[in-house]
């Protein structure tokens, strides 16, 4: 666990560093190695969908930027979040659920609708990327 300020936290995202900011002191922000995804309570299928995993290599400069962006507004917003780098890809961890910005398109697992925090804040970055899928809510 260390602390760095919010300038700090984008750069390393923007050099594609997994890392969770699970705090804020003044204004740095609270950030830890990231041990993996937890699981919350998802669907089956939601959770499958986010483990896709066939493209190899590591994301893409245009996701990269996207994390950075996303991740500024959430640091702004004084959210935590954890961010998660695989092949050709990106997930975001934050509030209940997860954004996963894979090469064609950004789903959401986990938010009963765009307008559940914190995804008013971010949906112009996303929708920018790329067409924004929600997936089934769990019942």
């Amino acid at each position: 666990m260390s602390k760095a300020p919010i300038d700090e936290v984008i750069s390393r995202i923007r050099n594609g560093e997994n890392l969770e900011v699970i705090g804020y002191e003044g204004d740095m922000a609270v950030v830890e190695k990231v041990k993996g995804i937890v699981k919350g309570e998802f669907a089956k299928e939601e959770l499958s969908e986010l483990k896709k995993r066939r493209p190899r290599g590591g994301p893409t400069e245009e996701q990269l930027e996207l994390a950075a962006e996303v991740a500024k507004r959430l640091a702004e917003a004084r959210k935590m979040f954890k961010v998660i780098f695989g092949p050709k890809e990106v997930t975001i961890r934050t509030g209940g659920g997860f954004i996963r910005v894979s090469e064609d398109a950004v789903k959401l697992a986990g938010y009963a609708s765009l307008n559940d925090d914190p995804i008013p804040l971010v949906i112009d970055l996303l929708r920018e990327y790329g067409e924004v899928k929600l997936l089934r809510p769990l019942k």
